[in-house]
């Protein structure tokens, strides 16, 4: 808690830093940068390997005007040419137009079948609206800590694409069952039942602790 503190002042005396005319892309950012800081984190003390440079997905983060890509395929860059606007020893950002017109995301994105030529194709992307979006979106979203604990829950779908068993998995039980199917997976898994019913407890608890804070 306290390196997690820390780690949040030191953000915000950057951005105070920041000059007027680019602090919103600046904000981006930062806010990409310590998205994967959190991942160090969680990867050091909570879910081993999970930042892994193996394991990493990128990261599109949409904007009302722009989409910036963290650590893009090659395949994404040459297909959308975008332009690079910040590196560092971990994170390359890339700078583009509105990738699709979709008012909100916040997933981790995989495509399968006959889709060769999309940048996902077997390639997981995590893709997450700005906080400013979110909060729009949902109201109950009242934090960038808060928005962060939702693109780092997707994040986890997306270290799960990134094991070629799971995803092997998925695409053979998962991908080619139609959607009104789903109660029947339900049903007849129990490992499935087990981690749908903990998901939503975990989000109850979420929603009720939230409430009782008077958020």
């Amino acid at each position: 808690m306290i390196r997690l503190l820390t780690s949040l002042l030191s953000l915000t005396f950057f951005i105070s830093c920041v000059p007027t005319q680019n602090y919103n892309q600046q904000v981006i950012i930062n806010r990409i940068g310590f998205v994967y800081h959190l991942k160090y984190l969680i990867g050091k003390d909570i879910w081993e390997n999970f930042a892994d440079n193996k394991y990493d997905v990128p990261l599109i983060y949409y904007t009302d005007s722009n989409c910036y890509i963290a650590n893009p395929t090659d395949k994404f860059v040459n297909f959308y040419n975008p332009e690079q606007v910040f590196e560092s020893n971990e994170i390359k950002n890339y700078k583009t137009s509105l990738l699709d017109s979709i008012p909100f995301h916040m997933s981790a994105s995989i495509l399968f079948g006959d889709t060769l030529s999309d940048y996902n194709y077997k390639s997981p992307y995590l893709k997450c609206s700005s906080f400013e979006i979110t909060k729009n979106k949902v109201p109950d979203i009242n934090s960038t800590e808060e928005w962060m604990t939702m693109v780092i829950h997707e994040y986890f779908h997306g270290f799960q694409y990134k094991h070629q068993s799971y995803l092997d998995f998925f695409e053979q039980n998962i991908v080619h069952i139609p959607s009104d199917s789903l109660k029947r997976v339900y049903k007849s898994n129990q490992w499935f039942k087990d981690y749908v019913d903990k998901e939503n407890d975990f989000l109850l608890i979420a929603i009720a602790s939230n409430k009782a804070k008077g958020g």
